[in-house]
């Protein structure tokens, strides 16, 4: 799920309050009222500190699908968006070799796919690879582009048998999520005992976030629901059955539409998202890659609590850009 529809702000203030997603509390501190970061408010939970957007609308299908009919549906990705996607395997290799070596030719489920670059390299590395993905457009695209099983349904929706997954990877899906815990537990119920959870997010227990508040980059997105912390991430991960066995804070490969899309959208500059786009489409957009490490990006990989005896790996001075 990387990139989103148009959003009529005006819409989403008209809105619901939701109690927090970890530990069930709703007497939250505001963090920031409606129209600061987001067309709702920004809260913090007082009890666990899990922040979120409440109040706030119900995310409907629709509006990923658009029209409504799962095979039809869809918006089309702009060339940033698409060029981001592919960028970013180098920052994904470490997990995707990891889970090719402890599970050669397993099957391997990814939910909130998109157009299926990550999925397409673990398929490269021999795996029997499925994909979700509301936007049909994106699946349409993952079909054609790279051959990959990718079916326009959500996790509920899909209804997959337990035990029947060797990995799941929940890459930028689960902030968008209407309820984390539930879909961490019907990830637990499709994984084969044993399996293996790559989870990764943006990160809100950092010097970047301390220091742009309402303006960073990921809180001024309406379709962010919530803001996880490197402990509200993993006691959310604990809540729904699983335990943390690595955590990684990984880079991100930046290119210069990547940037260029990053700053338009963070100060509300549409013309920079415009320029992102024509950017996309040259050569000099991929010759002009590094890689780059804010400390803002959380990953996880995790099993289901009781299988296993690994014992949590903390990244070292190596480890803490590797991906």
């Amino acid at each position: 799920m990387d990139a989103q529809p148009p959003r009529d702000r005006s819409a989403a203030l008209r809105q619901r309050t939701v109690p927090c997603n970890l530990c069930g509390a709703d007497e939250p501190v505001v963090l920031w009222e409606a129209g600061v970061a987001q067309a709702g408010r920004v809260v913090r939970c007082r009890r666990c500190g899990l922040m979120y957007a409440s109040p706030r609308g119900r995310v409907e299908l629709q509006d990923y699908r658009e029209r409504g009919e799962a095979e039809e549906a869809g918006w089309e990705l702009s060339p940033s968006s698409l060029e981001r996607q592919r960028s970013q395997i180098r920052d994904y290799r470490r997990s995707l070799r990891e889970i090719a070596e402890r599970f050669p030719g397993g099957r391997v489920l990814e939910v909130g796919c998109c157009a299926g670059a990550v999925l397409h390299e673990l398929k490269r590395l021999g795996l029997d690879c499925v994909g979700l993905e509301p936007n049909g457009w994106a699946c349409r695209f993952a079909r054609r582009e790279y051959g990959l099983d990718v079916r326009p349904q959500t996790l509920e929706e899909a209804a997959f048998p337990g035990a029947h997954f060797d990995a799941v990877l929940l890459l930028h899906v689960i902030e968008h999520l209407e309820d984390p815990v539930e879909t961490l537990r019907e990830i637990r119920r499709v994984l084969k005992p044993g399996g293996l959870l790559v989870v990764e997010t943006p990160r809100y227990d950092t010097w970047t976030f301390k220091l742009l508040g309402p303006r960073e980059r990921n809180i001024v997105d309406d379709w962010h629901l919530y803001f996880y912390t490197t402990e509200t991430l993993r006691r959310t991960l604990e809540q729904a059955g699983f335990r943390v066995e690595r955590k990684m804070v990984p880079s991100r490969t930046v290119v210069p539409s990547r940037l260029l899309g990053a700053v338009g959208k963070s100060l509300g500059l549409g013309f920079l998202e415009g320029l992102a786009n024509g950017l996309a489409r040259t050569r000099l957009n991929a010759w002009i890659a590094f890689p780059l490490n804010l400390g803002d990006l959380l990953r996880y990989h995790a099993v289901a609590a009781g299988t296993g005896d690994r014992p949590v790996e903390e990244p070292g001075p190596a480890g803490v850009s590797a991906a």
